[in-house]
């Protein structure tokens, strides 16, 4: 096993905050729109830690039940049923006193991949979520994930936390070759780094993790020196995402980084099959983007506007990709459900409010036929929407 760092919880750091910020921002209006569905929320931090830093600083169960609490405050609902459970296998005690002022909630002392099939059994018809951010790669199952996606669950959505260059280093090592850029972990610090390998024991658990062998070629191009470490973790990022689209229809990809103009070290990859959770997630990820670049800069001032991935926002290129995506729709189709494809195809680029108002101006062009249901207000009032949702729909089709 890998030599755990002791002083991970001492302080934290700036991966943390920028992975905790993305969990805070999208689970709030979450658990807002999920109570909705008069279902019961079975929250799940797969991974908690001790709950809270030596330094005084709140980690993820302490924001997602501080949540929780302000969304029960705020609700019409009576009874809003939420269960939260945290796992972890070193912290339990320090969870139990970090949580003490939270005792309807679940603390499990073992293994994650040990304990989560026994806490979702029974859990039909409800909503589950999972916070899934491992101390190393080898507990991210690939298979577990797809045993989740068969349950029979009014709605799942998975945040996992994913160390893909930690992937592409151990990779390596099970193929025979080194990972060169070591200096790329220098500022990632690693509770429990996973160490494989050039054993056939190392290529069964890199699988598991991938949910396949697809990684192999990427490796074998960059030890051939055709890739760098950087393509072959983009490359290995795409792929891992399209496999999980086998079991889960919508799965964003967003690369972190924790200084300005730095390549991406991690990926956060939110996963569902529900659209809406999408759209959330991607809206999430705009609005909280500046709170994001103030993290990587220090506070320094921007001079352009940026989207997730440290890109300047190209107003051009957006309106030229939504009408290329748009225009595939030959027949009328839900707005949502194009919306959540467009953003599948290019990542969370923009807001949906931005895709959305160009559409209202192709539509004003007569390129794109938009449908309402009602399409008039009871005063009469043809009506304008572009949202769904509150017994309003929106079907499109490209004209031209």
């Amino acid at each position: 096993m890998a030599k755990k760092n002791d002083d991970f919880f001492l302080e934290k750091k700036p991966w943390s905050v920028v992975k905790d910020e993305i969990l805070g921002c999208y689970f709030k209006p979450y658990v807002s729109k999920i109570l909705h569905t008069y279902k019961p929320l079975v929250y799940v931090d797969c991974f908690a830690g001790k709950g809270k830093f030596e330094d005084g600083n709140r980690g993820s169960p302490l924001i997602a039940l501080e949540i929780i609490d302000q969304c029960r405050a705020s609700t019409t609902m009576q009874q809003a049923q939420i269960n939260a459970t945290f796992i972890d296998l070193n912290y339990a005690d320090d969870l139990r006193r970090n949580l003490g002022s939270y005792p309807w909630v679940k603390i499990v002392s073992g293994k994650y991949e040990d304990n989560i099939k026994t806490i979702l059994r029974g859990k039909e018809n409800c909503n589950i979520f999972l916070y899934i951010d491992p101390y190393g790669i080898k507990a991210l199952q690939c298979s577990l994930f797809d045993e989740f996606a068969q349950g029979h669950f009014n709605s799942i959505e998975l945040l996992i936390n994913l160390n893909s260059f930690g992937f592409i280093r151990e990779a390596c090592h099970a193929l025979g070759t080194t990972f060169d850029d070591t200096t790329l972990f220098a500022d990632l610090v690693e509770y429990e780094p996973t160490r494989m390998d050039a054993s056939e024991k190392s290529i069964s658990e890199l699988n598991e993790i991938a949910g396949g062998d697809y990684w192999k070629p990427i490796i074998v191009a960059y030890k051939k020196g055709e890739i760098d470490g950087y393509d072959a973790e983009a490359l290995f990022a795409e792929k891992y995402c399209m496999r999980l689209r086998k079991s889960y229809k919508y799965v964003l990809n967003m690369p972190l980084r924790i200084k300005k103009g730095q390549r991406p070290k991690y990926r956060l990859i939110h996963a569902t099959n529900h659209r809406d959770g999408c759209l959330l997630m991607v809206d999430n990820i705009c609005n909280r983007w500046e709170a994001l670049q103030e993290i990587q800069s220090g506070g320094q001032m921007q001079l352009w506007a940026e989207n997730f991935d440290n890109q300047a926002v190209d107003e051009d290129d957006i309106e030229e990709k939504t009408i290329l995506h748009f225009s595939q729709y030959n027949c009328l189709t839900s707005l949502h459900d194009a919306l959540a494809m467009f953003f599948m195809n290019y990542g969370p680029i923009c807001s949906t409010g931005y895709v959305k108002k160009i559409l209202k101006g192709l539509e004003e062009d007569k390129r794109l036929l938009v449908l309402r249901n009602p399409d008039y207000t009871s005063r009469g009032k043809k009506t304008a929407f572009m949202t769904e949702g509150k017994g309003q729909k929106i079907s499109v089709r490209w004209i031209r």
